[in-house]
């Protein structure tokens, strides 16, 4: 049984307004007209090329098209009733079409003598200048009758939702709005011989030469790819410079051809024609046919005509390196729409602040941040090239100090800047620089406790309560908060990599001058008893307290870890229990918006699913010794007594105050970004709000599914309720994406990005361990010093089942940021394929006296769960050491 639709649901659910013409979804593209009822939004990409050739006055089968109004009409009621891609798929073929569709088409068949149609696919983003959809689409051949048409323009509806279309149209990004389907019915030709013609050669980019593919009959060869005869034509004189038969050697002069000199001359004129209409290169479809029966000669018809996107169009892109060796730390994985749209739109005020504090600029057209198979990445070139104009430090140095990889690969292809913009712009950058350096230690704190008290009222409101308008002035006022906030710590950070720049400068040439001091800045940035730390030492505490109640170790340990909650609640009447409630409740008030992967919106945060908190308190009472308050107290104290060099009084005291001042930036660096991710909680939390209430209004099948929308598309809905009408639509195909994206590896660390082709900055020194030599090494960075040897315990997502340490191994982990940092405290050691040695994780390793070795690429892939390894984290080297299949874990 077909599923009915509203009989006029264009103005329930249509985002275009209702034309006035009495046939509001079907328009004729065969004969010049009026022109202000088709535009490429209403009849796609496809159809509106068809309408610029018939309106420049060249032959096109009789033909109408399904608009998209029509398509939005029939998917955006269904698929508020869909729960997957799959599902809405199948609802499509199954529907009835509106009744005034149906007569629109009846009429439309009747007027015409044709008796076979071709239906094809006419999506808004085909035939485009960037983009041709070339085989994303379908066509339907030979269609004969009215049934038989409706029902194929079902099928067409329902493959532009097929996942492997979407991917297409996505080009890696995740926040996918699908690009609305017209639909071109067309009468069937009978060709003598069709193909194919460029109006530039599209291999080689020649100008003056047009290509013309062709093969007897309909040309179904030339379409597939398969055999078919090639001529390589001069534009203006349609000479023939080389002719290629169909089995791919040069045809002989004895071949007869498929086009005759006449023909070819036509088609090469009406190529250079068409491409000086549409104003740029063309790939044009066309037929030889005999327009009627009778006809004794046939005449050249055009089935479609769109611009080159070939491979020598795109490649005129400037080669770029793009690396998420330091922001895949902050945000690693495929990140969900709602998420990302904020940290995009952040992203460009962010670097222009944090540039801008330094004395740079930022150009308007840069591409800063991009999103590859979903995951956030660097753009490298851009970031050194405009960190160029800076003097005395080198781009590749602050980046290799900062941990990033790829300095090798983008040394020779970024483009130096000037330094006398720098200088120009000295007695300003000056005092900024002084000023952020003074006011910032004071700012920081300040505003972190205005943000703290504003965060306090957020989460006392009942967001229920409100109506759309003040939900709308509520979101108003957490976009200027988190910006603000942001912005105060991209200021701190900036203080921090100055003062850490300088500290390493002074370093290097006070060991270049014989001098004996410390190789690296990061051994003065330990010990700070940093906000980042604070989680796992009160969860630590909070273990202590567990190990010493009997009844407790067995709560903890003998249930699952979701069901350890329940379990305690149910035994409170006993005091031991009932203290450890209070206890946990007093860490979830403080430490309950941090989860692992925390800069993702939709990660539940401790305070929702402590799953994770009970799997480390586990480990913490299995531990045969947990450090006590004191050792940690003192373990921040030999960290802070690394001494300085001595030096005469100016400089030794210039190089203290340099290294006091490194130490406190770093400090609140750390505390900035607690203030961060618990702006991020209360995105969470407001955006839960509009997903329970766009599931109330059934839009949404769940809460959390709002994190498959953006955030303009939330804003606008909140100002005009009836735009929720796209957003299961959405939904469904983001989601597609985002597991797709998911269950694909990992796109490489660093990489050069040629056109559109990714080349792997391979680096030769990481491989598998060799089984004939007695170790093998990775190379990292140091992240924290000390040495430890143990067996490693390869975690790739806290999250799941088993992510729980033993005491004794060795954490290896794709990065790890500070809601991971818990596990620290019983593991002896860190191991990380992405992150640098001034990450968080780093900083907070360093307070807890972890050995760790970051940025040992493809560390996670190298090394096996159970492995003998040994982390130098004064080198940066891991260590692989032969394994024991006897006694290795499994």
């Amino acid at each position: 049984m077909k599923r009915s639709l509203t009989p006029d649901p264009i103005v329930r659910f249509g985002p275009h307004r209702q034309p006035d013409a009495p046939s509001s979804w079907t328009l004729g593209l065969s004969t010049p007209g009026k022109s202000g009822a088709i535009s490429r939004q209403r009849v796609g990409g496809k159809a509106y090329g068809l309408w610029q050739l018939v309106s420049a006055g060249f032959n096109v089968p009789e033909a109408f098209v399904i608009t998209t109004e029509a398509f939005e009409a029939a998917l955006y009621p269904l698929a508020l009733q869909a729960s997957s891609l799959a599902e809405l798929r199948e609802a499509i073929l199954e529907a009835e079409l509106p009744r005034t569709l149906l007569e629109e088409i009846d009429a439309r068949l009747a007027s015409s003598t044709t008796d076979a149609w071709a239906v094809r696919s006419s999506a808004t983003g085909e035939d485009g200048q960037q983009r041709s959809f070339a085989g994303q689409g379908l066509s339907l051949l030979d269609v004969q009758g009215s049934e038989a048409i409706v029902d194929a323009i079902r099928q067409v509806w329902a493959s532009a939702l097929r996942l492997e279309r979407l991917v297409y149209e996505a080009n890696d990004t995740i926040t996918l709005t699908p690009a609305p389907m017209a639909v071109i019915v067309q009468a069937m030709l009978k060709p003598a011989c069709a193909g194919v013609l460029f109006s530039q050669n599209p291999l080689s980019g020649d100008t003056n030469e047009v290509v013309i593919s062709c093969a007897p009959g309909a040309g179904t060869a030339v379409v597939l790819g398969q055999d078919s005869e090639t001529f390589y034509l001069d534009k203006h004189s349609g000479y023939v410079r080389r002719h290629v038969a169909a089995g791919g050697e040069d045809a002989s002069p004895e071949q007869p051809p498929t086009l005759s000199a006449e023909q070819r001359v036509e088609l090469t004129r009406a190529g250079a024609t068409i491409e000086s209409a549409l104003g740029l290169p063309v790939d044009i479809e066309w037929a030889y046919a005999f327009p009627h029966p009778g006809a004794h000669r046939p005449t050249l018809f055009f089935v479609q005509a769109r611009p080159i996107t070939t491979s020598a169009t795109r490649n005129a892109l400037p080669d770029q390196v793009w690396t998420n060796t330091n922001v895949g730390e902050a945000l690693p994985g495929v990140a969900t729409p709602l998420t990302w749209s904020i940290l995009e739109s952040f992203s460009r005020r962010g670097f222009e602040q944090a540039f801008g504090s330094l004395g740079l600029s930022v150009p308007d057209d840069a591409e800063l941040v991009r999103a590859f198979k979903g995951r956030i990445y660097l753009n490298l070139t851009r970031f050194m090239s405009i960190a160029s104009g800076l003097p005395i430090f080198s781009p590749e140095r602050l980046f290799e100090m900062a941990g990033g990889g790829g300095v090798e690969l983008v040394r020779d292809i970024y483009e130096r800047r000037s330094k006398r913009d720098f200088f120009k712009r000295l007695p300003t950058t000056i005092p900024k620089i002084l000023g952020a350096q003074l006011s910032m230690p004071l700012v920081a704190p300040l505003w972190g406790r205005y943000f703290t008290s504003k965060v306090d009222e957020f989460f006392d409101r009942d967001l229920s309560q409100l109506s759309s308008t003040e939900l709308l002035g509520e979101l108003d006022h957490l976009d200027g908060l988190f910006e603000r906030t942001g912005l105060v710590m991209l200021s701190v950070s900036s203080n921090f990599l100055m003062s850490y720049a300088l500290t390493s400068e002074a370093l290097r040439l006070l060991g270049a001058t014989g001098i004996d001091a410390p190789s690296s800045p990061r051994d003065f940035i330990a010990g700070l008893d940093v906000k980042s730390a604070e989680p796992g030492l009160a969860l630590l505490e909070l273990g202590r307290i567990a190990r010493r109640s009997l009844r407790l170790r067995r709560l903890i340990t003998e249930n699952a870890p979701a069901e350890v909650h329940e379990a305690l609640h149910a035994q409170s009447q006993h005091d031991d229990v009932a203290m450890f409630l209070v206890e946990l409740d007093a860490f979830r008030k403080h430490y309950g918006h941090r989860a692992p992967r925390e800069a993702e919106l939709a990660t539940p945060r401790w305070r929702e699913d402590m799953s994770f908190l009970f799997e480390v308190l586990q480990s913490f009472i299995d531990a045969p010794h947990l450090p006590s308050p004191m050792e940690s107290v003192r373990q921040q104290k030999r960290a802070r007594q690394l001494p300085t060099p001595e030096l005469p009084a100016p400089l030794g005291k210039a190089l203290s105050a340099v290294i006091g001042l490194t130490r406190k930036n770093a400090r609140q660096r750390e505390y900035m970004r607690d203030r961060v991710v618990d702006a991020l909680d209360v995105y969470r939390r407001f955006f839960l709000e509009c997903g329970r209430r766009l599931t109330e209004h059934n839009i949404l099948q769940s809460p959390d599914e709002v994190f498959f929308l953006t955030a303009p598309e939330l804003r606008a809905w909140l100002g005009a309720p009836h735009l929720a009408s796209t957003f299961a639509l959405r939904v469904l195909a983001r989601r597609a994406l985002f597991h797709h994206y998911k269950h694909l590896p990992d796109p490489p660390d660093t990489f050069l990005l040629r056109g559109h082709e990714i080349i792997a900055d391979d680096d030769p020194h990481q491989h598998a361990p060799d089984p004939s030599r007695a170790t093998s090494r990775l190379s990292g960075l140091g992240g924290s010093p000390g040495r430890v040897t143990g067996p490693a315990r390869v975690i790739l997502d806290p999250s799941s089942e088993d992510a729980s340490i033993r005491p004794g191994d060795i954490l290896v982990a794709p990065y790890t940021d500070v809601g991971w940092t818990p596990l620290f405290l019983t593991a002896a050691g860190v191991v990380m394929s992405l992150g640098g040695p001034l990450s968080h994780s780093c900083i907070v390793a360093r307070e807890y006296g972890i050995p760790t070795v970051v940025n040992a690429r493809r560390a996670t892939e190298i090394i096996k769960n159970g492995d003998l390894i040994t982390v130098d984290g004064d080198q940066g080297i891991v260590f692989i050491h032969p394994r024991d299949d006897a006694s290795a874990s499994p």
